[in-house]
């Protein structure tokens, strides 16, 4: 993966989530359109200080303009597999399970994905009419 074209599009999406064009990013920045149009094709290589100066502008981390490592969504998964531990008497492996379930749906392409959501509502939907 070519990490400057990734950061450059992230840059070019949360852009045009603001209404803002390029010139109007650069001046923020402190640099020229031609600038913030060579982060966003992944030309140029982002400084430090201005990708600090872009999660500031956007509002947003700094890490949302990078991939996610595998160990990030890993946590997250896990993460939130304990929210729902802290309010439903689950156990590691029910944890561990609906960690599976997150990534074999995050893993599909949309046609298998929706296939598998709807077993797994089946699924929920008959032990809700037991109750």
């Amino acid at each position: 993966m070519d990490i400057n074209k990734y950061v450059g599009s992230k840059i070019k999406e949360y852009r045009k989530k603001k209404g803002m064009n390029q010139t109007e990013l650069g001046k923020k920045l402190g640099v020229a359109q031609n600038t913030v149009a060579g982060y966003e094709k992944g030309e140029w290589e982002v400084s430090y200080d201005n990708l600090f100066k872009i999660a500031e502008i956007f509002d947003i981390s700094i890490d949302d303009l990078f991939p996610a490592t595998k160990n990030d969504n890993e946590y997250k998964a896990l993460q939130n597999a304990s929210k729902v531990a802290e309010t439903k008497d689950l156990d590691y492996d029910d944890m561990i399970l609906i960690k599976k379930i997150t990534e074999k749906a995050l893993s599909l392409e949309s046609d298998k994905r929706k296939e598998l959501m709807d077993n797994i509502k089946f699924a929920v939907d008959f032990f809700e009419k037991k109750d």
